[in-house]
């Protein structure tokens, strides 16, 4: 290729990129405005139903609950009411950038993710003695992080807990920069996180991500994966056979990894990775109030 060649397709991959832009542009906007009519937001620009969880309980224990990435609050509300009933104290955080906007969702990050986690945490710990810790999903790698860095944590469940590297999020640490050249939204894709129609079409959650967070998301895994071998509290770990996200190797890799040398992993089938709303859920609710039962006031 001579030089003017190449200065020629330089020139020519910049017109196509202004003819694209306002494209992408139009198409990113349409989409937000879509999801925003679909997701109506309170007073505080919180989409109705994703609203934080808190209940003040009648024993001493508390128990911090996280949500997944894409998801909120509603996505485990129904294992924070069991927690409650049960008499303990429940805090569910909205993590940044959750249940609002795709906007506020593009501009956050691990590092905002993380943060609001350990400061929940330390919140229910300054008035609490004994702290379990809960996650979903994200939350769950979540949970392992905070149980790494707080020894004082009394114990950790991790439903699904997000730990598995992948081949296709490890590529997109190169590519994000180019797939965001692309579209500013990415859809979800990657079958069904939920069996039950019913749960999965009332699950309040964006549906997209970009590849930016994609990036994000990972960094997090990362950091979660490499912290559990200092994680020395009882765990329970919950993983369906079925998961869209988890392969049944990558869970067992994770859970080996564990360094507390009390730790359990059930099984379970017919559900895929949302456990918490899918099928079974109950049977999921009970057995975890009965674990915490032997680990907490």
């Amino acid at each position: 290729m001579t030089a003017a060649e190449f200065v020629g397709g330089i020139a020519a991959l910049g017109v196509a990129l202004a003819l694209w832009w306002p494209v992408r542009l139009a198409i990113a906007q349409h989409v937000e405005r879509r999801f925003e009519e679909t997701h109506p937001r309170n007073s505080e620009g919180v989409i109705i139903g994703a609203e934080p969880i808190q209940a003040r309980g009648v024993r001493p224990g508390a128990v911090l609950v996280l949500h997944g990435y894409n998801d909120s609050p509603q996505s485990v509300a129904p294992l924070a009411t069991a927690l409650h009933d049960a008499g303990w104290t429940v805090d569910v955080p909205l993590l940044p950038g959750h249940g609002r906007t795709l906007q506020a969702f593009a501009q956050s990050g691990a590092d905002a993710w993380i943060t609001a986690a350990r400061d929940h945490y330390r919140a229910l710990r300054a008035q609490h003695a004994q702290v379990a810790i809960c996650g979903m999903s994200m939350g769950g790698a979540l949970a392992f992080m905070l149980a790494a860095e707080n020894p004082d944590a009394r114990a950790v469940v991790a439903i699904a807990p997000y730990l598995h590297l992948s081949r296709p999020m490890e590529a997109l640490l190169f590519l994000a920069p180019v797939a965001s050249i692309g579209a500013r939204y990415m859809s979800g894709g990657g079958g069904k996180s939920i069996h039950d129609p019913v749960a999965a079409a009332g699950i309040i959650a964006y549906g997209r991500s970009t590849p930016r967070l994609l990036v994000e998301l990972t960094r997090l895994t990362r950091q979660a994966y490499e912290a559990l071998p200092s994680v020395r509290q009882p765990v329970l770990m919950v993983q369906s056979r079925e998961d869209n996200r988890i392969p049944i190797r990558s869970a067992t890799r994770a859970f080996e990894r564990i360094g507390s040398h009390e730790k359990t992993l059930d099984w379970v089938t017919g559900t895929g990775h949302v456990l918490t709303l899918d099928y079974g859920h109950e049977a999921l609710e009970g057995r975890i109030v009965a674990w915490l039962s032997e680990q907490l006031s």
